[in-house]
C-alpha cells in the first residue's frame, strides 16, 4: 500500500457515510474524511445518492492535521486549491479599471472624511425628520 502523505492518490473503501461526508479506509488501519463538498465538483444535495458503504474510491490526501485527522478529496482531476494562508489577497476596489489605484493616501483620507461628513449630515437630517413626525402625533 502506498504511503499516506499530502498529495498522494490512494484507493480506499468507504466505511461510513454521514450527511457531512464519507469516511474512507485508506490502509494501515487509517481512515480519512471526504467532506461532502469534496465528493464532486457539482453540488451534492444528498450524499447517499452519490456514495455508499463498501464503495471503492480513489482519493487524494489534502491535509494531515497535527491530531492525526486526514482530509481527503475525490475531486482528483482538479488542481488543489490553496489553503487560506496561501490565498492571494482580494484586489481593492481602487485597483480595478484604468486609473485605479492612483489615489494617494491623503486623497483617501479626504474621501473618508467627506464620506463621514455626508453620513453625519444625512443622519442629522433623518433624526430631525423623525423628531418632526413625533411632534405631529
Amino acid at each position: 500500500m502506498s504511503t499516506i502523505e499530502v498529495g498522494n492518490i490512494i484507493e480506499g473503501t468507504v466505511v461510513g457515510v454521514q450527511p457531512f461526508g464519507a469516511f474512507v479506509s485508506i490502509g494501515d488501519s487509517k481512515q480519512g474524511l471526504v467532506h461532502i463538498s469534496q465528493i464532486s465538483s457539482s453540488y451534492v444535495e444528498d450524499i447517499h445518492q452519490v456514495i455508499k458503504v463498501s464503495d471503492k474510491v480513489k482519493v487524494r490526501v489534502t491535509e494531515i492535521k497535527a491530531d492525526g485527522k486526514i482530509s481527503l478529496t475525490m475531486r482528483i482531476d482538479e488542481e488543489p486549491r490553496a489553503r487560506s494562508g496561501n490565498r492571494t489577497p482580494n484586489r481593492r476596489r481602487d485597483d480595478r479599471g484604468p486609473g485605479g489605484g492612483q489615489r494617494q493616501a491623503q486623497n483617501q483620507k479626504d474621501d473618508f472624511e467627506s464620506l463621514m461628513r455626508r453620513w453625519m449630515k444625512n443622519s442629522e437630517d433623518r433624526m430631525g425628520d423623525l423628531g418632526k413626525r413625533e411632534r405631529r402625533k
